[in-house]
């Protein structure tokens, strides 16, 4: 389960908050906003809907804790 929260903290980003799991831990990376689009992780995306598949690979392939963890979610 993933949702899109607002970072008012640093304008240009918002949170990708997600929990992969019943028992997982929440977490939440930061997502910052591009003129191509947006970029997760390193990685640009285009489109939401690419923002949305990247994100979606990247916890397949790295799991929970993918490439780099931002927070909690507490």
């Amino acid at each position: 389960m993933y949702v899109f929260c607002l970072n008012d903290k640093f304008p240009g980003f918002f949170y990708l908050c997600f929990k992969p799991g019943r028992d997982a831990p929440m977490s939440a990376w930061h997502v910052k906003i591009i003129p191509s689009g947006f970029e997760l992780q390193g990685n640009k995306y285009p489109d939401m809907r690419a923002l949305k598949n990247g994100f979606k690979l990247l916890i397949a392939n790295h799991g929970i804790q993918g490439p780099k963890r931002v927070g909690n979610g507490r």
